[in-house]
């Protein structure tokens, strides 16, 4: 095996292992945000202009969970450049 192939499957092994810890940590973050928002389990009650909507707290905080994987998607802009 040369040195070239060496570094390359080193490379291989550090991009291998850093995509890993990220999935790892997002499963952690995920974890814990829906144990968050299913600890919260009282009425809640929304206003919003001339509207009223009463639903668990729970549901409101899914809601706006799932808000936000929606919009972190639809802007790709802010996520790092692939080289």
């Amino acid at each position: 095996m040369s040195a070239n192939d060496r570094s390359s499957a080193t490379d291989a092994n550090q991009a291998s292992k850093s995509s890993n810890t990220k999935a790892l940590i997002a499963i952690i973050i995920a974890i814990l945000a829906l144990a968050f928002v299913f600890s919260n389990v009282a009425p809640a009650t929304l206003h919003f202009l001339f509207l009223e909507f009463t639903m668990p707290a729970w549901g409101w905080f899914l809601a706006v969970l799932l808000a936000g994987v929606i919009v972190g998607s639809l802007f790709p802009w802010f996520r790092p450049r692939r080289k």
